[in-house]
């Protein structure tokens, strides 16, 4: 609640049933505390929160992130912009991470509640509510941290697996949710109920008339999932970048791939268009990428590329580049050795060549 201090007028917190210090840290804070039974529904809690909004504006945020707001001018603009009935804040789902598009702030007004008992969404009825008075969605740098999934994720997924197919049951073509519960599956440990959901995102997308840029996330899964299992990758993959061409992910896995099959050239020229982005100014308003994908992820792949394409000298530079910004620095810096040592035994042989051909 640190983060919200000096940029909303009020806070209100709906304990589900918590057993850790919430309640305590609430009252520290000065936050309005209330109660709700938790009965499997994600709307239905944060709706019973809605009832005590008091305030023109609500900003629905949870316990694990964090509000940023880098200029509170524009923030004040934002909200005193009679044309909006809602705002979309970047939302960053993980630590080092980029953000994307999420509506968080809205109007309090009665027509607008939450939907769905899990990824419950206000979208349709602010929608709804901006076609009848004639008003629109802003968008606005403010941003929300997520810093939930640094923590173990095993204790929710018990609870989300089930919400996640039973919602599914009844509302097939929600595509994130598919991917959601592929994701749960991943992290219980079950490769194939995973690559199942995945599969059945995918087909929900290309069921429907018009796929949405987000719907490229299950896409990326499945090829992920499929690449790891060792099973054939390449017509999907080329089937999702038709579709989304631009998603960096995507163009990250042909990359790969076109190092896989020799074909150095265009490795090189994906992972060094990837190079080229800046992630810290990066903004997808429709999916989110790890920084590492742009820093030492690429630059370590353009280390390999040059390797096998027996580019020893730039393959040293983009190894030592990479070590700069990776996790684990001292492999890079090693096969950084490795590539600088064989490009010096190169230049040696090259350079006797020449000499063993001059004119006596």
């Amino acid at each position: 609640m640190k983060s919200l201090a000096g940029t909303v007028d009020d806070v209100i917190v709906i304990d589900t049933g918590s057993a850790d210090d919430t309640v305590a840290i609430s009252q520290q804070y000065g936050a309005r505390l209330g109660y709700f039974a938790w009965c499997n529904d994600f709307s239905a809690a944060r709706n019973h929160a809605l009832a005590q909004v008091e305030h023109e504006w609500v900003l629905y945020i949870d316990a694990d992130e964090r509000l940023m707001v880098p200029d509170m001018a524009h923030w004040r603009a934002c909200l005193a912009d009679a044309t909006k009935a809602a705002l979309n804040l970047r939302l960053h789902p993980k630590l080092g991470w980029t953000g994307y598009s999420e509506m968080r702030v809205f109007r309090n007004d009665l027509r607008i509640k939450f939907a769905g008992e899990i990824h419950e969404r206000i979208q349709p009825a602010v929608q709804a509510v901006c076609a009848a008075d004639g008003l629109a969605v802003g968008d606005t740098n403010v941003s929300l941290q997520h810093v939930g999934y640094e923590a173990d994720q095993r204790p929710k997924l018990a609870r989300n697996i089930p919400l996640l197919q039973a919602y599914l049951a009844r509302e097939p073509d929600r595509v994130y949710c598919w991917w959601h519960l592929g994701e749960q599956h991943r992290l219980m440990g079950e490769p194939t109920e995973a690559m199942a959901a995945w599969q059945n995102g995918v087909a929900a997308v290309l069921a429907q008339p018009h796929a949405e840029p987000s719907d490229s996330l299950v896409f990326a899964a499945l090829v992920a999932a499929r690449y790891q299992a060792g099973l054939p990758v390449d017509d999907l993959l080329a089937e999702a970048l038709g579709m989304f061409p631009g998603q960096y992910t995507l163009l990250w896995m042909a990359g790969k791939r076109a190092l896989e099959r020799g074909a150095y050239e265009q490795a090189q020229q994906i992972f060094s268009d990837l190079a080229a982005i800046d992630p810290a100014q990066l903004f997808d308003p429709h999916a989110a990428y790890d920084h590492g994908l742009f820093t030492h992820m690429a630059q370590e792949s353009l280390a390999i590329t040059a390797f096998r394409a027996g580019a020893f000298a730039a393959a040293a530079a983009h190894y030592r580049q990479a070590a700069l910004t990776s996790p684990d620095p001292a492999p890079l810096q090693a096969k950084a050795a490795l590539a600088s040592a064989k490009a010096s035994v190169l230049a040696k042989q090259s350079q006797a060549q020449m000499s063993s051909v001059a004119p006596q």
